[in-house]
């Protein structure tokens, strides 16, 4: 058969292709934005970003007093206390943890991730590791034990561990740091990662723990797989979601 002298088989492929090669065409668009956008947060992440591969994000707790009184605030029912509670998270962890879980979930890491409690860590090296905090033990462990960490904090300041120079800190913000290092002590076929989120004080670990979520692709496209560094700092009175990184800072892994 034919229309206008034309073929109906030319005629059928000739809408089939004006209506199939721009779905074509979008969908190859839309997986190079993908492709573009994950490949930075698999590479920065490194074995994390495997699903198979177990990480084991460390948080600090709190165990509280026998008859301690704990009070708890509900907007429709009021003030209350709650009587059975003893072991206690800080809320910049709660919402630590789930701004680093977000970030992972940008990679579709969604298996074999453990949240171990600080107080319940029984040294375990073993795995790849992301510690929240900057100053409990084991953030000290891991700044000691690691290899190619860039920054760590005491009771006072941020330092660099190369130099042993102190971070200048402005009044009016609260700062932060994110080390990405390699942990040795991790076996098996792919190599051991160990991040630290942490900061001085609780508004510089939110204020890590939020850039890492929100600048995941930023952080892979800077500094690639390697060890790295960063100092983040926001403003105490607008809170963590002004945090912004100090690229003067920025220090990462020399390569052979």
């Amino acid at each position: 058969m034919t229309f206008l002298g034309v073929s109906t088989d030319i005629w059928v492929g000739a809408i089939l292709g004006a209506i199939v090669i721009p779905l074509i065409l979008e969908g190859i668009k839309s997986l190079k934005k993908w492709w573009n956008g994950s490949r930075p947060r698999v590479r920065v992440l490194g074995s994390i970003a495997n699903d198979n591969e177990v990480c084991t994000i460390f948080v600090r707790d709190f165990y509280l007093e026998e008859g301690s009184r704990i009070i708890s605030v509900e907007p429709r029912r009021g003030v209350g206390s709650v009587p059975n509670v003893r072991e206690l998270w800080p809320d910049v962890e709660g919402r630590g943890v789930s701004y680093v879980l977000n970030a992972l979930g940008q990679v579709g890491k969604r298996h074999n991730i453990s949240i171990v409690r600080m107080s319940q860590d029984m040294g375990i090296w073993d795995t790849n590791i992301i510690v929240m905090g900057a100053q409990a033990q084991k953030c000290f462990d891991f700044y000691n034990r690691l290899e190619n960490v860039m920054y760590a904090v005491d009771s006072e300041n941020i330092f660099d561990t190369e130099t042993k120079e102190n971070v200048v800190r402005e009044d009016g913000y609260g700062y932060g740091i994110i080390d990405k290092a390699r942990n040795p002590y991790k076996k098996g076929r792919l190599p051991g990662v160990g991040f630290l989120i942490g900061g001085y004080g609780t508004l510089g670990t939110a204020a890590a723990a939020y850039y890492f979520r929100e600048h995941l692709e930023d952080l892979g496209k800077k500094f690639g797989s390697r060890c790295f560094g960063v100092v983040v700092r926001a403003s105490i009175t607008a809170g963590e979601q002004t945090v912004e990184r100090l690229p003067e800072y920025d220090k990462v892994e020399k390569t052979p």
